[in-house]
């Protein structure tokens, strides 16, 4: 007979340790598997007046334990919980469902608020030099601030559903509109207004194409599509400039534009463009031109200047020449946009 010594006979006495010793090591059981979880949900929005809280139903099998990330630096352990954001944007959603082994599933969705289609300002001509500006949303509102420029900083101009603001013929000036929900939600708009009324901005909805683009082509880091990316701290950068380049927006809808802005690229002036004409097509064929410029300069970097021409013709197709440099032989631009004006 041999004797075995484990754990239990070190703990036991002399003859708790012959007698263990005597027995046949038991062999252990193994642990059934549990089923493998599934992950799955939707989702809908809770009330029409507020497209920031969403209702979460979980449709997944097989868990014990469900982790919810909603994108916005919040979670959730609840099984279908209800998540309100706080801003707008573009957010990933997921949920994690792990089973008693820690076996998991993972499922993700994109929910988009975007402001520009949840709120707009409605301008109306007073005819004394001064517009009054309302609010069209059907979104509940429980508070709503003005900004004269670009950025919601400082004492807003009203806290009103509706202002007046002067605005001087043939200037172009930025508003910026921030409402509040109950629940403490916030979006907000900034629009470009004239005497006449909103300026919009059509480059989105137009698709750039360009005679040559960067070495790296259009997706590099400073290729053809920062042009109209909307950042005007990216640019389109084109090599041995030879005084050929245009670049074009085609849109499906013909649309009248009115304006368009230049930016300035963030180093080497000289890169800039100093000579160029605007030119509108209906077929691709004939070309109208309905801007030139010559000895144009941009007075800093990553500056924005706006021009302006006459035209009241619908076309599907613009597209900028640019003719003559500042002095390189690289071009750079940070932003091109094109803008339609309102109507006189």
């Amino acid at each position: 007979m041999k004797i075995k010594w484990n754990k239990l006979c070190m703990f036991g006495s002399l003859m708790a340790v012959l007698y263990v010793g005597c027995k046949d090591d038991k062999k252990e059981v193994p642990e059934p598997e549990e089923p493998k979880p599934t992950a799955a949900f939707t989702y809908k929005q809770v009330a029409d007046d507020d497209p920031f809280t969403f209702a979460f139903t979980n449709q997944a099998t097989n868990f014990n334990v469900v982790r919810w990330e909603f994108g916005d630096d919040s979670s959730s352990v609840e099984t279908s919980p209800e998540h309100t954001f706080l801003k707008t944007g573009t957010f990933t959603v997921m949920m994690r469902a792990e089973n008693g082994q820690q076996y998991w599933a993972q499922r993700e969705n994109i929910i988009k608020i975007n402001p520009d289609s949840l709120m707009e300002m409605d301008p109306h001509r007073k005819g004394n030099g001064t517009l009054d500006i309302g609010i069209l949303t059907g979104v509940n509102l429980s508070e709503v601030k003005w900004y004269s420029g670009e950025v919601a900083t400082g004492e807003p101009l009203s806290t009103e559903r509706q202002i007046n603001i002067p605005v001087e013929a043939g200037k172009f000036e930025n508003y910026t509109l921030q409402g509040k929900t109950p629940k403490g939600s916030v979006l907000q708009i900034t629009r470009l207004l004239t005497n006449l009324g909103l300026v919009r901005d059509a480059t989105d909805n137009g698709v750039l194409s360009v005679s040559r683009d960067n070495d790296g082509g259009p997706d590099a880091g400073e290729g053809s599509k920062k042009l109209v990316d909307g950042d005007r701290n990216s640019k389109f950068l084109q090599f041995n400039y030879a005084g050929d380049l245009w670049f074009q927006l085609e849109f499906y809808d013909p649309v009248i534009l009115g304006g368009y802005t230049f930016t300035s690229g963030n180093d080497a002036p000289e890169r800039d463009p100093l000579d160029w004409r605007l030119e509108a097509s209906t077929d691709g064929e004939t070309w109208d031109v309905l801007d030139e410029r010559t000895g144009e300069k941009f007075d800093s970097r990553n500056f924005t200047r706006t021009f302006i021409f006459e035209n009241t013709k619908a076309y599907n197709l613009y597209r900028m020449y640019v003719t003559k440099l500042n002095g390189a032989g690289l071009f750079q631009m940070s932003e091109w946009r094109v803008l339609s004006l309102p109507q006189d």
